[in-house]
């Protein structure tokens, strides 16, 4: 009888053991995918949902903020969707129905609507700046209207340094090792290309505390492509920051390639909760074939020096590398700060 009894008691502690593994197979940890049929799926959290298996319909809950965004259908099949990095969606692009896809009314560059920078000259003397000549005041409202930057902080004497970069060229450590020795933090707008072939040096931005902004993946003329490829411009070159520089984090500053906007594609980056960045002065810097005198480059930033000024630099010529740190100390000879956009 004895023998019996604990014959049972083995059987049951064997089932019990059984059934505690079949348990832990059906628990998947949080963010895991979940498989479908069955009963109820938990995570680590809690349950995800209850599955019978007899609903050929039933799916996993609706994600919830991710800190990144998602496009996904199509204009063509009418149920194009973005999800922004909050969770919300936008799936309704009406709204860009009566937005100008002209260019603006004083764009320089007729062919590809380019932006150019009003123009400030700072006497070398005094100190004192005059405005030579400024974007019209339709361009100067529209900007306004979408919160974009143009100029930062025009009641104070600060700046801010920018840099575009299109592919990596030897120089990029230099300006970093530069802002570093100088403690000036600045914000950098990366194409794909970059992203893939410079990721440590993109790593390296972003751990000494630069803001990294999006350029687009392909550096294509935003205001002449449709919103679909707008969406996905922006959101794989995110994508690809998220899978080439781990523990980066969302860019939700743009720069527009070429500076190129209208009211249309203003309309629709500040929809997506994007701040778009322009800039208030730069120079012929970018063919590495045909870099500037150093000297004359250097007097050039600092003749253009005034409140609020958003300089933009490229990376990939040996003058910016070179005049950085010499402008840098002129800048605040002059009593100026200089801070970062798009944190």
């Amino acid at each position: 009888m004895k023998k019996l009894f604990s014959i049972l008691i083995l059987i049951a502690l064997t089932l019990s053991l059984a059934s505690c593994s079949l348990r832990e197979k059906k628990s998947v940890p949080s963010g895991a995918g979940v498989p479908l049929g069955g009963d109820a799926v938990t995570t680590d959290s809690g349950t995800v949902r209850e599955d019978d298996g007899d609903d050929p319909s039933a799916g996993p809950a609706p994600a919830g903020p991710t800190g990144w965004a998602t496009v996904s259908g199509s204009e063509a099949g009418g149920d194009l969707t973005y999800t922004r990095p909050d969770g919300t969606k936008i799936t309704d692009f009406s709204f860009l129905n009566d937005k100008s896809r002209d260019f603006l009314p004083d764009a320089g560059d007729l062919e590809n609507g380019s932006w150019y920078c009003g123009k400030t000259d700072r006497d070398p003397d005094t100190g004192e700046v005059t405005v030579v000549f400024e974007r019209s005041a339709e361009t100067l409202a529209l900007l306004e209207k979408y919160g974009v930057i143009y100029r930062g902080d025009e009641s104070r004497q600060v700046c801010y340094f920018t840099f575009d970069c299109g592919f990596e060229n030897g120089y990029t450590g230099k300006i970093l090792d530069v802002l570093a020795e100088k403690d000036v933090k600045g914000t950098f707008f990366l194409n794909g290309a970059y992203i893939t072939s410079a990721p440590e040096l993109v790593k390296r931005m972003i751990d000494e505390g630069h803001v990294v902004g999006n350029h687009g993946n392909n550096h294509e003329n935003m205001s002449r492509v449709d919103a679909e490829t707008f969406l996905k411009e922006v959101e794989s070159n995110n994508d690809l920051l998220r899978d080439n520089v781990p523990g980066a984090g969302y860019m939700s500053c743009y720069r527009p390639p070429y500076g190129t906007v209208t009211e249309w594609d203003m309309a629709l980056a500040q929809e997506m909760g994007l701040k778009t960045a322009l800039y208030s002065w730069t120079y012929y810097d970018y063919d590495v074939d045909n870099q500037a005198d150093p000297a004359d480059a250097l007097s050039q930033a600092e003749r253009g020096l005034h409140n609020g000024c958003v300089y933009m630099f490229h990376t990939v010529g040996s003058t910016n590398a070179a005049i950085i740190g010499d402008l840098i100390d002129f800048i605040r000879g002059e009593g100026y700060t200089i801070e970062v956009i798009g944190k």
